[in-house]
């Protein structure tokens, strides 16, 4: 088996669905010796903000000289992003190895007439045996979907669980109201845990709040008076911040806006209660590491002149911090926008934030069944704002589209994460 023969095998298993439950990890991790009880966890939920708040804490956390592993969803480019050793991909010869230990013990469990694991689930097993293969430290784990039912919730007596922002995505699974959806995030709090929880709306708080009572849970609220903002430029911003257990004085953040800062602010959080329990974190290691720190495809800016960006914003919360990011930095000028989204999203939310700020809109296809069609997109935009919209067959075209010579124009790509991975790539192809 070569690299490309297993990542194909493990996203054949998208043909099993999505299927929340532990029973099938449970049987599969069985198989395989448990690996995720020979490792320590930090384990992330949360609608917006995981991916980024899991890489700061990653990066500090690899500059403090721990073997940090880092698992997140989806990847934007490679396969190999979603399973990281010290911020670097999983290697071709490690991801091989890893997916034909775990294939062999499927085969095992098919043969004893137990259920196929889905892709999520297959993917967590390869990462989890990865990290137990490199015998890493601190494993920093971001949940696929939800929580309570999540593949990634197999893990007992995390050192710390993290809640970040709790809004409305995923209402199939999860449940029509914030409510409902805190319930499911907060399901990954387990007895005596240890809980840094983001900024929340109130009904979603009290959930979250009742649950870690119920868990006999000690939970630590991040509070947004913590940090300040002193200074930005398109580079990074410069942050204060000042808690109960840490002090930061003037440090740089390469991760941008508002929302950066509070996710910055909880990975903080989380540095002071490892601290607590006798992990060594200096504040030179976190000033290094986090004016360092990059996450592609977040407000992730390519060219300025003219400004070229994409941004993984891919629901109306994330919509609503990408335009105040786009009124932050890039206030009176030209938005030429690219927008595509998944037709599950709340699209006219998200349209009710973009349009106001665009000058010019191109839709497109995300490269997912769930997609809505770009020229449907199109003509929801045109129909209900009565603005003309184009729409673009491929991505290549889309990218070739934008003219260098207007200065002024800020190009920006948004709305899927399924289409920055794409547009990332082919905007490095074709104009840098």
């Amino acid at each position: 088996m070569n690299v490309t023969e297993a990542i194909s095998y493990i996203e054949a298993t998208h043909k099993f669905g999505t299927r929340l439950g532990l029973e099938s990890m449970r049987l599969l991790l069985g198989a395989m010796d448990n690996p995720q009880d020979k490792l320590k966890f930090i384990h992330i939920a949360g609608t917006n903000g995981k991916g980024s708040t899991a890489t700061m804490i990653a990066t500090i956390l690899k500059t403090a000289g721990y073997k940090t592993g880092l698992f997140t969803s989806p990847f934007l480019e490679a396969f190999n992003e979603r399973i990281q050793l010290n911020n670097a991909p999983i290697d071709d010869d490690s991801l091989v190895s890893a997916t034909l230990f775990v294939k062999q013990r499927i085969e095992i469990l098919l043969k004893q007439g137990e259920p196929h694991p889905t892709e999520f689930e297959m993917v967590t097993a390869v990462g989890l045996q990865y990290f137990y293969q490199q015998q890493v430290d601190v494993v920093v784990l971001e949940v696929g979907l939800g929580g309570r039912l999540d593949a990634t919730n197999i893990i007992n007596d995390p050192l710390a669980v993290v809640i970040m922002g709790v809004s409305y995505d995923h209402t199939d699974y999860l449940g029509n109201t914030l409510a409902e959806i805190a319930f499911e995030k907060a399901a990954i709090i387990k007895e005596g845990s240890d809980v840094i929880v983001y900024p929340q709306d109130p009904e979603a708080l009290t959930v979250i709040l009742d649950f870690g009572a119920a868990k006999n849970a000690k939970m630590v609220l991040v509070n947004p008076d913590d940090i300040s903002i002193l200074s930005h430029t398109t580079d990074n911003q410069t942050l204060k911040y000042r808690g109960d257990h840490l002090y930061l004085d003037g440090f740089c953040l390469k991760l941008l806006g508002d929302h950066q800062a509070l996710n910055c602010l909880t990975a903080l959080e989380v540095m002071a209660l490892l601290n607590r329990k006798g992990y060594t974190i200096s504040a030179s290691d976190i000033k290094k590491a986090l004016a360092t720190v990059v996450f592609p495809g977040r407000f992730e800016i390519f060219l300025k002149n003219p400004v070229v960006l994409i941004d993984g914003a891919h629901n109306s919360n994330g919509i609503q911090a990408f335009v105040s990011n786009i009124n932050q930095y890039f206030a009176n000028r030209t938005i030429n926008l690219f927008f595509g989204m998944l037709e599950d999203k709340d699209i006219e939310e998200s349209l009710s934030y973009l349009v106001p700020i665009a000058s010019t809109i191109h839709t497109l296809t995300p490269n997912s069944d769930r997609a809505m069609p770009a020229e449907k997109m199109a003509a929801l935009i045109h129909t209900n704002y009565g603005k003309s919209v184009d729409f673009y067959d491929t991505m290549e075209a889309a990218v070739k589209s934008i003219d260098l010579t207007r200065k002024d124009e800020v190009n920006v790509f948004v709305g899927s994460l399924y289409m920055i991975g794409e547009a990332r790539t082919l905007i490095r192809e074709n104009l840098l």
